[in-house]
């Protein structure tokens, strides 16, 4: 993959997220076996659990989206050649979840780094304020 074909599935993946569409992005942009790990650690392997995790946080946690903004995007050939790229994104998110009994208004900066294999995306790490649930 050059780094134009990355640039373009870079600015598809980019509207999908900020109209909320993670599941249509999920599905043409990420490897069967995806690693993707939280801001608290969790660690989530293979598209399936993503699907299955993203299902569960629309139909039983959101309760309000009202903004997913591109700040800004870096992209990176990787120093050892394990990935092709490394593209490291800085969103800021906007939205009311419930977990539990707790309604939590959520308004802050998202870190993603993705890195690149073979055109598509195997491991992502999400960095973001990590909420406590009392």
């Amino acid at each position: 993959m050059t780094l134009e074909e990355l640039r373009s599935k870079l600015i598809d993946i980019n509207h999908l997220v900020a109209t909320f569409q993670t599941s249509v992005a999920l599905e043409k942009y990420y490897a069967e076996d995806i690693v993707m790990i939280e801001g608290d650690g969790t660690v989530t392997t293979g598209k399936q659990a993503c699907r299955e995790g993203r299902e569960r946080f629309f139909s039983e946690m959101l309760i309000e989206f009202r903004e997913s903004r591109l700040i800004s995007q870096t992209i990176a050939t990787s120093a050892d050649k394990t990935y092709d790229f490394v593209v490291i994104s800085n969103w800021y998110n906007d939205f009311t979840i419930k977990v539990g009994e707790q309604i939590i208004d959520n308004k802050s900066n998202q870190l993603s780094i993705g890195y690149w294999k073979d055109e598509l995306v195997v491991k992502e790490s999400y960095n973001y304020p990590v909420i406590s649930i009392v």
